[in-house]
């Protein structure tokens, strides 16, 4: 990545020393990071704000329910290996996590179920299909409530910065729709060429 910013940087002043205006380049690097530390500063309010309702969430047991909601559909929608499907829990409590905009609570339960189903797999240093199912659920992850976009929105000056909720889930709702799809079509291919 370090790869990507340092390129993204010299191409920058590059192209302003190839238009003969290397002090706009220089005032950008350098305002760059004040504005940074000013944005982060004005963000501090509303991640605390929504860091604290999700809190209570967890707290008061939301995400457990949501998570307990979420086992018999997701039992179904999983093919597991033998031995994979005591990964179900941290599954469900990862992607319910998810989905109330929880993704440092939701990282530690991704972790596990993935060692759990590696652990169980077997498979030599490959994925099993329930790895990369669960994989792409995490990626696509579901919003219920895009908190940071909420958050963003609002320091930006949006007028109704949670206007964004039903966009954002049905937008995340067909991305996620689509995986699976994608994961399902290549597991039957797979096994056709096995």
């Amino acid at each position: 990545m370090n790869a990507v910013f340092c390129t993204m940087l010299l191409a920058g002043v590059a192209a302003a020393a190839a238009q003969g205006d290397l002090s706009a380049a220089q005032d950008a690097l350098l305002s760059g990071g004040t504005e940074a530390v000013a944005f982060f500063m004005s963000m501090a309010g509303a991640y605390a704000f929504f860091g604290g309702l999700l809190g209570v969430l967890r707290e008061s047991g939301v995400t457990q329910a949501l998570a307990g909601a979420m086992r018999r559909p997701l039992l179904q929608l999983f093919r597991f290996a033998p031995g994979e499907e005591q990964a179900l829990d941290d599954i469900c409590v990862n992607l319910a996590a998810d989905m109330l905009g929880m993704g440092g609570a939701a990282t530690p339960a991704g972790l596990s179920a993935m060692r759990k189903m590696a652990a169980a797999g077997k498979m030599n240093g490959c994925a099993s299909d329930a790895m990369l199912l669960f994989l792409t659920l995490n990626m696509c992850s579901v919003q219920l409530l895009p908190t940071t976009m909420i958050a963003i929105r609002a320091q930006a000056g949006a007028k109704n910065p949670a206007d964004i909720v039903l966009p954002t889930l049905l937008a995340t709702g067909v991305q996620t729709l689509t995986g699976i799809a994608l994961c399902k079509i290549f597991a039957v291919r797979n096994k056709a060429h096995d």
